[in-house]
């Protein structure tokens, strides 16, 4: 399969919903679902919905499809956007470390149902941003760029 380079756009607002979350979370994990849409090579992740796992722990954090499913169905009526779609998870590591071997596979996992790529983006405790991206079970190299809310 040929490497693609994929750009991510992320807006300004997710990442700050995200830190939200991490930092009402403190030690334990958290995460939730990225909305957007894609623009040629590039994942647009417009919102970050939280996702809650009452087992999570300081080393891990579980997306229920019960509990995703239903917080992306009030999310998109909510928002009523119509380019808008999941494009990707998003979890918070409290430790200083980037994405697990764990969470790349399962974002390769999941990227076997969509005919388009998808974002993985983790949160670590320093307010850095690790981003993996797959397409059809693959990684493929990202570019991260920030977008302001007035786009």
């Amino acid at each position: 399969m040929k490497q693609r380079h994929l750009e991510a756009i992320l807006f300004v607002s997710a990442l700050d919903v995200i830190r939200a979350a991490a930092s009402a979370a403190g030690h334990t994990e958290t995460g939730g679902l990225l909305l957007g849409w894609w623009e040629d090579d590039a994942i647009v992740a417009r919102y970050a919905i939280e996702v809650p796992d009452p087992d999570a722990t300081t080393s891990s954090w579980t997306r229920a499809d019960h509990r995703a499913q239903d917080a992306l169905d009030r999310a998109l009526a909510d928002l009523d956007h119509p380019w808008l779609g999941y494009v990707g998870d998003w979890h918070t590591h409290p430790a200083r470390c980037g994405p697990s071997r764990q969470d790349e596979q399962s974002i390769c996992n999941a990227s076997r149902g969509y005919s388009q790529p998808l974002l993985l983006l983790v949160r670590c405790n320093d307010d850095t941003f690790e981003a993996r991206s797959a397409d059809q079970g693959h990684l493929h190299p990202l570019t991260i760029h920030h977008q302001s809310d007035d786009r």
